[in-house]
């Protein structure tokens, strides 16, 4: 299907750059190197799936704007080393990475537009829309396993402020990985590790909701950032600010530097105060979240006292 899936890419970005957001038939089928049939069945496949499409005896229009990215304008304004590439079409972005891992360098992103198999942890599945989500990866390379102790909730510190660079005051940070907005969640982190000789290299997905969108069988209440497109942001905007975050925010990992992230995440933390259960390898834990220790663990208030737990899933009464 690779080959249909960047003819539809293909399509979609000629619609988007064209006059009124529409084109002839005859010329899109000039400018795809396609006929009649193959035409209709791309049209056909991108309504069954992303609904964007509107089309007529002789023309093909999109029914609104998209937010497409752009590699070039992302490297451009993109900090330090690293190459910047955008996929089409990715089963998912750390995946990816992690199978080109010998062939991947420090500060190299990834970005895709549709992720069709996204991951977060617990192997549990982050759904992406046809550019409605920013999906990415970015590869770090560190000193020792010591250094990405508490990275998660650095990341999401970096994450947080890319955000409320655009103006967003209501960002909080749900411990150990979790980004939500007025209490709901609009994205993920996920953090994964290849040692690489003496060093551990780190392949650091995100996953956000930047668009209003249909969020499928997902249990959670979930969100996002905008209802619709923007005149003054842009997808390529928040890929850069978050891109430029995650590398200082590993440089400064990379030097021991981590406690200035802890205490934002203790201003940004979604679950102090709350009830909540926490399962890991150990059990079962309940209690009242009370914020997090010095190395980013979370301390529970239970029955029998305050304990640090350093990994397992959360849920909420």
């Amino acid at each position: 299907m690779g080959q249909f899936v960047n003819s539809y890419l293909k399509f979609l970005r000629l619609l988007n750059s064209s006059p009124n957001l529409s084109l002839g038939k005859d010329l899109l089928k000039t400018a795809l190197d396609t006929d009649d049939s193959s035409l209709q069945e791309c049209i056909s496949f991108i309504n069954d799936n992303f609904q964007l499409l509107n089309e007529d005896a002789d023309s093909v229009s999109l029914k609104e704007p998209l937010d497409l990215l752009d590699a070039e304008n992302i490297y451009k304004r993109t900090e330090g080393s690293g190459r910047v590439l955008v996929l089409d079409s990715v089963d998912s972005t750390n995946t990816y990475m992690l199978k080109n891992a010998k062939t991947i360098a420090q500060g190299d992103a990834i970005l895709a537009e549709l992720q069709t198999a996204g991951r977060g942890r617990r192997g549990s599945k982050w759904h992406s829309g046809f550019g409605r989500q920013l999906t990415l990866s970015v590869c770090y390379s560190f000193d020792s396993f010591d250094c990405i102790r508490g990275l998660s909730l650095g990341i999401g510190v970096a994450v947080g402020s890319a955000i409320s660079s655009l103006g967003f005051e209501d960002v909080s940070l749900k411990w150990p990985n979790d980004i939500y907005k007025s209490h709901k969640k609009i994205g993920g982190i996920l953090i994964e590790t290849i040692a690489s000789g003496a060093r551990v290299k780190a392949v650091i997905g995100v996953g956000l909701n930047v668009y209003a969108d249909n969020f499928g069988s997902l249990s959670r209440e979930y969100s996002a950032l905008f209802e619709s497109i923007q005149d003054n942001v842009s997808r390529n905007d928040l890929a850069v600010n978050i891109i430029n975050n995650i590398k200082r925010t590993c440089s400064d990992f990379n030097n021991g530097q981590l406690d200035d992230y802890l205490e934002v995440f203790r201003l940004k933390d979604e679950l102090k105060g709350r009830f909540i259960k926490v399962e890991n390898e150990k059990g079962v834990f309940e209690g009242v979240a009370d914020g997090i220790d010095k190395n980013g663990a979370l301390l529970l208030s239970t029955d029998s006292g305050v304990i640090s737990i350093s990994s397992g899933h959360i849920s909420q009464e």
